[in-house]
């Protein structure tokens, strides 16, 4: 049978491979091009396990929400340069992993699913960069979901949680935003303080108190270096002890008093989550 350029278009399509593989494989599958398509799959797969030790720190954020708006996922993809991060090729694939383990509810794990890592190789195979599926997250809304995503290097997602519904409201949208931008901006760990993790906090604390030691100041001084300290930690990673990046004179908890003062309606930050690339 003749291999016609039709035939070595649609391989290239589908498998991303070269147009003299793609003629080679037709050659020696006597252009059966379902057969020729699991060959150059196999070799493109091949390919990227050769490609996997490359750095790839490179790559895009995507923020996938649910039909309801009641559930949303925040996904990292890396490949290695901001070329192949622009590519439609890379776009896509990104868009099918964020729909993928938002369908399938994949547990985050540094072990991909199959499916999922079968997808990464394959599009390394297309677009000849490592590639990596290397972090993400889900959160469920106790009120309401706001996502957020700067130039596609940093995705947010922040519960609200309002007494009457005012989501819709377009100063309660400005506000929300805002704060998405809050945490966009200074990555806080928790929304207050109690929702530190306690190994955490329990290591700046020892680290705090063992560089006052160092200074050979008595401990009862020691004690108060540390908290002072510890106090500059709250303000820099607890998103309500943050000073507001619009208003450096107030604090997070500020904006949020004030707008609920303004809208006579309770609101809190329930819960958030921020990848970055």
């Amino acid at each position: 049978m003749e291999i016609s350029m039709e035939m070595i278009k649609e391989l290239k399509e589908r498998t991303g491979a070269g147009i003299m593989d793609c003629k080679a494989a037709l050659k020696d599958t006597n252009s059966n091009l379902e057969e020729a398509v699991a060959i150059l799959n196999k070799k493109g797969l091949n390919k990227a396990d050769k490609k996997a030790d490359r750095a790839a720190n490179e790559g895009l954020v995507v923020v996938k929400m649910s039909d309801d708006n009641k559930r949303g996922l925040v996904i990292k993809l890396n490949c290695e340069t901001d070329f192949v991060a622009k590519t439609d090729n890379f776009k896509d694939f990104c868009r099918e992993a964020a729909d993928l383990v938002f369908s399938k509810n994949y547990p985050f794990s540094t072990e991909l699913p199959a499916d999922l890592d079968e997808l990464r190789r394959k599009i390394v195979a297309k677009v000849g960069e490592n590639t990596l599926v290397s972090e993400w997250a889900f959160i469920d809304r106790t009120g309401v979901l706001y996502p957020y995503i700067h130039l596609s290097k940093v995705g947010v997602i922040v519960d609200f949680v309002f007494s009457k519904d005012v989501s819709k409201d377009e100063d309660t949208q400005q506000f929300m935003k805002n704060i998405a931008m809050q945490i966009t901006a200074m990555n806080p760990v928790s929304v207050t303080q109690e929702g530190i993790p306690a190994e955490l906090l329990k290591t700046e604390k020892e680290k705090y108190m063992e560089e006052a030691r160092a200074t050979g100041k008595p401990e009862p001084v020691v004690e108060k270096i540390a908290e002072g300290k510890l106090k500059k930690f709250f303000e820099a990673s607890v998103l309500l002890d943050q000073f507001y990046i619009l208003d450096e004179e107030k604090r997070i908890r500020d904006i949020v008093a004030d707008f609920s003062k303004a809208k006579g309606v309770d609101v809190k930050v329930a819960s958030f989550i921020r990848i970055n690339l």
